[in-house]
């Protein structure tokens, strides 16, 4: 009997000491970009990063109280890195997705600006229908919306980033209707789409709408409505582990401080020429 009170005392004093861990907030916060989804983030010359999210981060660590550091990773392989421990956050314009909830915890949602087509000028594709629109999945006009897209990319192929909820979006829709090529980066897409590898690519409208401002990007355009809602989630924010309770509470706090005090929608004007912050926020 003593002896299985003492084991009884062990493993409740076990649980309280994984618990007082599991709610700890490190001083320095180690947040992993990709660097590669202007203008939410690109890298530099000199290899560190600049963006909406890499000036919002300082905005929400100085809230908070805490040292950040910020640190390019690969974004398909973003989230087993961060539950094994190599950084805190993920702050890559993730989308916050029922699938990637079952893994993760995320912030509440900081922006957003939706998914989109892109191709060439003078493409057949250059006016998908519904172009200057919205395709809102989960409406009751999706289905007839995304068969008039099905239809003229019948036999087409697709360019996204793998990992990806442009990735997960074609695959659903398009599987059996065109062909599906994946890509590390999206600049690979891109740089296949200007060289006529692929006839079209589907990623985040404001990453496309900056694309197009590159040098030898310049004949690329947008196509076809403003995809969002269903497979796309429910906004971007930043990525945790499910353990991190307390450190989600804080960031929250911040997130909606920044847009109280009206820094998200300065740096939203200032790296996308409009507001993206969140209708429940504003």
């Amino acid at each position: 009997m003593k002896n299985n009170i003492l084991t009884a005392l062990a493993f409740t004093l076990a649980l309280a000491t994984a618990s007082s861990a599991m709610a700890e907030i490190p001083t320095t916060l180690r947040i992993a970009t990709d660097g590669e989804s202007a203008p939410y983030s690109t890298v530099k010359a000199d290899g560190t990063a600049e963006g909406f999210e890499i000036d919002f981060a300082q905005d929400l660590c100085k809230k908070m109280e805490l040292k950040c550091t910020v640190e390019v990773q690969d974004f398909t392989g973003m989230i087993p890195a961060l539950n094994a421990g190599k950084f805190d956050l993920i702050m890559a314009s993730m989308s916050i997705t029922d699938k990637r909830a079952e893994v993760i915890n995320f912030s509440i949602a900081y922006g957003g600006t939706g998914n989109a087509f892109a191709t060439m000028k003078g493409s057949p594709l250059d006016n998908l229908p519904g172009t200057g629109g919205t395709l809102t999945l989960t409406s009751e006009d999706a289905p007839a919306k995304i068969k008039a897209v099905q239809d003229l990319l019948k036999g087409k192929v697709i360019g996204v980033q793998t990992s990806s909820v442009s990735s997960d979006f074609v695959n659903k829709y398009f599987k059996d209707i065109a062909e599906i090529r994946e890509y590390q980066k999206s600049e690979e897409a891109n740089l296949d789409l200007v060289s006529g590898r692929v006839d079209a690519v589907v990623n985040g409208r404001s990453f496309l709408f900056n694309s197009t401002k590159l040098a030898g990007f310049e004949n690329m355009v947008l196509t076809g409505p403003v995809l969002d809602g269903g497979i796309f989630g429910g906004g971007v924010g930043f990525g945790l582990r499910k353990t991190d309770t307390d450190l989600k509470d804080k960031l929250d706090a911040a997130i909606k401080a920044s847009a109280a005090d009206g820094t998200l929608k300065t740096l939203s004007m200032k790296w996308f020429g409009f507001d993206i912050t969140p209708s429940n926020l504003r």
